[in-house]
């Protein structure tokens, strides 16, 4: 009873608001309303512990608000703040880390997660890649290719503080139509660099010499952690396979239509 009456005093208090708005602004709230009437396809895994059937859908809404007004990809900031607010309307115990914190993004449910995002202009389907998984800021780090040894124990060291990673991957960006996915790479998976092989770019003219760990499984590339010498001195993760993550949820939806004016 109490949630229909405040679901009845929240559709008269917006009924008693929209008779004072400019145009502009019925304008804003007709391209807003607009949306939800627009079909879709959004699917659930059956065994995801994340994403629930009403988070998918709270979830999807919420992309598909970010571009009626924007073309740009769901940015990292973003992901990490309406994955934690519609996990928390679905009655899930979720929280942000504190700004600054290193390794994770966010707790759900005792968990830590950390949250990344891809939508680079050539993404592939079947593969991943992480442009920045972390900072490279300290440590030994020059032309010596032991020197990958230290990096590496970075990445591992960032993996003990972290539960489990999710992926908001952007794999089709409009024109006609928009695609996103959520992707689990298990920890296990990244734990396997642990026995990777190492090979340093001696060739590059960056200084620290960039480098890899290649991680492989009967002869088979599994993916690579690459330590990228440019400026950032970051961690990249290319060509991970797909097929070994988890794939919780996806949403595709076409680009919200422009609403004329009057």
């Amino acid at each position: 009873m109490g949630n229909i009456k405040n679901r009845n005093e929240r559709i008269q208090r917006l009924l008693a608001a929209i008779p004072e708005l400019s145009d502009y602004r019925l304008e804003l709230v007709d391209r807003v309303v607009s949306v939800f009437s627009q079909s879709w396809d959004i699917f659930r895994s059956p065994d995801s512990d994340i994403i629930s059937e009403v988070s998918l859908i709270d979830f999807g809404d919420v992309l598909r608000l970010h571009h009626s007004f924007s073309r740009e990809p769901f940015s990292k900031d973003k992901f990490e703040f309406a994955l934690e607010t519609v996990l928390k309307a679905s009655g899930r115990a979720a929280q942000l880390a504190p700004r600054g914190t290193r390794g994770f993004d966010l707790s759900i449910a005792e968990q830590k997660f950390s949250l990344k995002t891809e939508a680079a202009k050539g993404i592939h389907l079947n593969k991943l890649h992480i442009s920045k998984f972390m900072e490279l800021g300290g440590g030994q780090w020059g032309d010596n290719p032991d020197d990958l040894l230290g990096l590496r124990q970075q990445f591992l060291d960032n993996l003990s503080g972290i539960n489990r990673i999710l992926v908001l991957r952007a794999l089709r960006k409009g024109t006609p139509d928009y695609l996103y996915e959520l992707v689990e790479i298990p920890k296990r998976l990244l734990e396997m660099a642990n026995d990777g092989s190492f090979e340093m770019r001696m060739e590059s003219r960056q200084y620290p010499k960039p480098g890899y760990c290649l991680v492989e499984k009967d002869g088979k590339p599994l993916f690579s952690l690459y330590f990228d010498g440019g400026g950032e001195r970051k961690l990249q993760i290319k060509g991970l396979m797909k097929e070994l993550c988890i794939v919780h949820a996806t949403w595709r939806f076409e680009e919200p239509l422009q609403q004329d004016p009057a």
